[in-house]
C-alpha cells in the first residue's frame, strides 16, 4: 500500500507488525479489521507529520498499544468468536434436554 511505503521506516516497521497481530487475531473475512487499519495509517500519518519517533508516538510497548487499538475497533477476534459458538451449541443443546 503507497500510504504505507510513504512512512518512516520505523512506522512501516510497526504497521506491518501490528497488521499482522491485528490479522492473526481476526474473525470471519477480517474486513472489520481492514478498515481499522486505515485508521491506523491516519493516525500514524499524524504523528509522522509532527516528525515523532513512532515508539514516542505509540509508546515502547507496542504490544500493549496494538492490544488496546483492536479492543477500540469493537470487532471481534478469533477467541470471541469461538466463544460466542461454544456459547450457542451449549444453548442448543440445554434446550433440546428439556
Amino acid at each position: 500500500m503507497q500510504r504505507v511505503k510513504a512512512l518512516p521506516k520505523d512506522y512501516q516497521v510497526v504497521y506491518k507488525e501490528i497488521e499482522k497481530y491485528l490479522f492473526s487475531l481476526a474473525s470471519g473475512s477480517g474486513l472489520d479489521t481492514v478498515a481499522g487499519l486505515y485508521q491506523l495509517i491516519d493516525f500514524f500519518e499524524e504523528g509522522a507529520a509532527q516528525g515523532l519517533a513512532v515508539l514516542d508516538y505509540v509508546g515502547k510497548d507496542v504490544g500493549q498499544f496494538a492490544e488496546d487499538y483492536r479492543r477500540s475497533l469493537a470487532t471481534d477476534s478469533w477467541v470471541e468468536d469461538q466463544q460466542h459458538k461454544l456459547q450457542s451449541r451449549i444453548e442448543s443443546k440445554h434446550n433440546k434436554m428439556k
